[in-house]
C-alpha cells in the first residue's frame, strides 16, 4: 500500500511538472510586446518646443504624392520647409517626404530625438486642394 501511494505521489509530481514546461508557455513567453508610437502632429505655420530648441512648419512646397484613387507608377513625394531655432539662430531646412512616409531624424538634442514620420493628409483625389498639412513627429527622450 505504501508503496502504491509512493508511485502515485511521483506519478502526480511528474504530471504537474511537465504541465508547467509545455512547449506553448515558453512559446507565448517569447513573443515581444510592441509598443505603439506616441505622435505629435504639428499643423502649417505651428511650431514645437523641443528643449532649447523650437521646430516650425514653415511650408509646403509641393506636394506630388499620387492620389490613392489613381495608378501612378511613382508614389510620389511631398517637400516641405521646416524652420528650428535655437536662442542664437535660425536654420531653414527642405525635406523630400516620400508618399509612404519614413522615419528621418531631424533634430537631435541631448536630451531628445526628433523624427519626421509623415505627412497628412494624403490626396485621394487628383483634384484635390489640400491645405491643412500637419506634420507627423515623433519625440523620445535620448537614452544615457
Amino acid at each position: 500500500m505504501k508503496l502504491y501511494l509512493f508511485f502515485l505521489g511521483v506519478l502526480s509530481i511528474t504530471c504537474s511538472l511537465n504541465a508547467q514546461n509545455s512547449e506553448k508557455n515558453t512559446i507565448e513567453t517569447e513573443k515581444k510586446i510592441e509598443v505603439p508610437e506616441i505622435l505629435t502632429k504639428v499643423n502649417l505655420l505651428d511650431h514645437v518646443e523641443v528643449g532649447a530648441y523650437t521646430l516650425t512648419f514653415t511650408a509646403v512646397e509641393s506636394d506630388g504624392r499620387c492620389p490613392k484613387q489613381v495608378t501612378c507608377v511613382w508614389p510620389g513625394e511631398v517637400n516641405i520647409v521646416i524652420e528650428i531655432n535655437n536662442a542664437i539662430d535660425t536654420e531653414q531646412y527642405r525635406i523630400s517626404v516620400p508618399a509612404l512616409g519614413f522615419n528621418r531624424v531631424i533634430l537631435s538634442t541631448d536630451s531628445h530625438k526628433v523624427y519626421l514620420k509623415n505627412i497628412e493628409p494624403y490626396p485621394i483625389k487628383p483634384e484635390d486642394k489640400l491645405e491643412a498639412y500637419k506634420l507627423m513627429l515623433k519625440i523620445e527622450p535620448q537614452t544615457l
